[in-house]
């Protein structure tokens, strides 16, 4: 009879899945690759190389000469393109933030693979599928720039729309992204929900909602 509690318990979150998945703090890109003729290629290989650590994340283009690298840790990356019959296309510098998820196209030129066409900087990556505003800050700004108390919540007020709010008894205040209230915040550390910190105002208010920060990292 003790083990129907915990078999009661595993069933309700068993039926609940979306409680046990954490939000993906990395990033994806997708595109089509073409040749000069706007033919789509079909089988080729994709890879995009981290600036900072030299990992390869590999994929390749499927019948519609489509492909998508996902789980990209946000950073700076060189792309590779490869196809027999075409020459190795190579784009350096391709920025990667929190959670960005471009679409990137190729056209590669008719020739031998070691022949290698070198993209520079050109268009920027375009979000076609999302409307989200989002700001990296990387470690080296962060040691440039001076901060209050090097508290890493002065951060959040270099992402654009993003204003503070005023605190009250009952309205710790925090601040206001686009016009939205200040409660309806969601933070998270590494994909990890950080939204239990408490009040000291009898009613709940806030902390009830789940809209309250941790108190610490």
């Amino acid at each position: 009879m003790r083990q129907v509690p915990a078999l009661l318990a595993s069933l309700f979150l068993l039926s609940f899945p979306s409680v046990l998945r954490a939000q993906s703090i990395n990033a994806s890109l997708s595109g089509r690759i073409t040749d000069s003729t706007k033919a789509v290629i079909a089988n080729a290989k994709i890879a995009a190389i981290s600036a900072d650590t030299n990992v390869r994340h590999e994929t390749t283009t499927n019948g519609s000469g489509e492909y998508t690298l996902a789980n990209l840790p946000p950073g700076s990356y060189r792309l590779e393109v490869e196809k027999e019959g075409f020459k190795k296309l190579v784009k350096p510098d391709v920025i990667l933030h929190l959670q960005d998820d471009p679409a990137l196209d190729f056209e590669m030129a008719v020739g031998e693979v070691t022949e290698t066409i070198t993209a520079q900087a050109g268009a920027p990556l375009l979000i076609t599928d999302s409307a989200t505003v989002s700001t990296m800050v990387d470690r080296t700004f962060v040691e440039d720039i001076p901060l209050n108390g090097r508290s890493f919540q002065t951060l959040i007020m270099l992402t654009p729309g993003v204003v503070v709010t005023a605190t009250a008894f009952d309205d710790q205040g925090q601040f206001s992204v686009n016009g939205q209230r200040a409660d309806a915040n969601y933070f998270t550390i590494d994909g990890v929900s950080a939204n239990f910190g408490v009040t000291g105002y009898l009613p709940l208010v806030q902390s009830a909602g789940g809209a309250l920060p941790a108190l610490s990292a």
